[in-house]
């Protein structure tokens, strides 16, 4: 007697995207090839998403032959059944990120999670991270780090923050953080005001653009000459 066959899963891939401006060299040829063998996607905004996929030379026709789920952070756990609905019984869908790997501080996580509770294969794709380029640019210990993610907003929560941060990495526990881009500045201002002259900071800003600026220099050097860091995407590092 032959065994029943299980129900066949298919495929949820982690795509990345720009961060920033098209820039057609940051996604490996190998990538695009997948994308363009998908037709159903989850990302944050529909909108951007077509523009990044139609930049790498996706050519399927968005009205007729694509499904686009938008998945923001007040997504809720329940959802992601009817999201994956077509995946449970077999097909692939991508997973779109607004800028450079999905899942690291986007709600990506929790349909991967699912993915896995549900025997769903989930595929990571290379692509650029800014996180991961601002820690091996930064000249600090990448045997032990921590990303913080975005900081308290509000004093005296932040100041607090800030001063822990320092503390963890004189331990040689490579801090990470970032801000919204609007409030990098006010942001610096801080980090500046709470930590130690010999205190090391690295930032990097606008990474893979033209733009691209990244520093490592002590609070006191930075204290005399602060970039201009408004509106830009920054990521912070103490050492």
């Amino acid at each position: 007697m032959e065994p029943t066959p299980i129900n066949k899963r298919g495929q949820l891939h982690l795509i990345p995207s720009f961060m920033g401006e098209v820039n057609l060299d940051i996604i490996p040829d190998s990538v695009k090839k997948v994308i363009n063998s998908i037709d159903e996607f989850v990302v944050e905004d529909a909108r951007s998403a077509r523009r990044y996929l139609r930049a790498i030379g996706y050519t399927k026709n968005f009205d007729t032959e694509v499904t686009i789920h938008e998945l923001d952070k007040h997504a809720q756990k329940h959802d992601f059944k009817i999201l994956l609905k077509n995946v449970l019984c077999g097909t692939f869908c991508g997973v779109i990120s607004e800028a450079g790997n999905p899942c690291i501080a986007d709600p990506g996580n929790e349909i991967v999670a699912f993915a896995h509770k549900h025997n769903i294969e989930v595929i990571p794709h290379v692509g650029p991270s800014s996180i991961l380029l601002a820690l091996i640019a930064s000249g600090f210990s990448g045997q032990r780090f921590t990303f913080n993610g975005y900081l308290p907003i509000r004093e005296p929560e932040r100041g607090r923050k800030i001063k822990q941060l320092e503390n963890l990495a004189k331990s040689n526990f490579t801090q990470i953080f970032m801000e919204t881009p609007f409030r990098n500045d006010t942001l610096l201002a801080e980090v500046i005001k709470q930590c130690n002259d010999d205190t090391l900071l690295s930032i990097a800003c606008d990474l893979t653009l033209p733009t691209q600026y990244i520093k490592t220099k002590t609070i006191a050097s930075w204290r005399k000459h602060k970039p201009e860091l408004h509106k830009r995407f920054c990521i912070f590092v103490l050492g």
